[in-house]
């Protein structure tokens, strides 16, 4: 089988920990475009899409290393395996994703609510039908279970706070990483310290925290 890319992702998503674990429910709604390359007809593939309000997207995982048949993924406390996750290290590093329409135009194609990073090679654009698409009330195995599991608050120490006001992009990520699972995770790039705490690495940023119940205090931050 030879696969070719029909073209590539233009994302503000650099670095892995920057996207959002699933596109639709994180609220950011950051642009994304799909550039096609040129020379293969692909204006005239484009044609009556832009009718559609969401679409599937195959992509390759670029980024992907090595692939192992059990995976921690997201809001999972124990391992699971790789064809009952979304994981991205997968045997072929295909990805499956929806994503809403924003406009076509020539071999451009906007989109937003994705989690796809920067330099993505794209296989293959799809309509998606919600007639044939969507299944409501259809079982989600462990994830079900998963989406039982309480949020968690997230406090800010008053000097933090203060930092963090002057930067609402890091806030908001802390926010959305600690709020949903603060316990540690490669993916997420939180780890426990031998004292008991926590952190979260964002960049060259450590922030530092507890968790007491479905509290979690965030105490410091460090920036390297």
């Amino acid at each position: 089988m030879n696969i070719v890319p029909i073209g590539f992702l233009r994302s503000p998503y650099v670095n892995k920990y920057d996207a959002p674990r699933q596109p639709g429910v994180d609220e950011r709604i950051d642009l994304a475009h799909i550039d096609l390359e040129p020379h293969h007809n692909f204006e005239q593939a484009l044609q009556d899409l832009d009718g559609f309000e969401r679409i599937w997207i195959l992509s390759w995982f670029h980024r992907a290393e090595a692939w192992k048949p059990k995976v921690l993924p997201p809001r999972s406390a124990v391992k699971r395996g790789v064809f009952a996750t979304r994981s991205p290290h997968r045997p072929n590093p295909i990805g499956l994703s929806v994503a809403r329409l924003v406009e076509v135009r020539g071999l451009r194609v906007t989109i937003a609510e994705t989690d796809l990073l920067d330099g993505t090679p794209i296989l293959d654009i799809k309509p998606y039908l919600s007639y044939a698409d969507a299944f409501e009330g259809s079982k989600a195995g462990w994830v079900d279970d998963a989406a039982l599991q309480p949020s968690f608050a997230v406090v800010f120490d008053p000097d933090v706070a203060t930092v963090l006001e002057r930067d609402h992009v890091l806030k908001a990520h802390v926010e959305r990483v600690l709020s949903t699972d603060p316990y540690p995770h490669p993916y997420r790039r939180t780890e426990a310290c031998d004292d008991g705490t926590y952190i979260l690495s964002v960049r060259t940023t450590r922030i530092h925290y507890t968790i007491s119940s479905t509290t979690v205090m965030v105490h410091r931050i460090v920036v390297l």
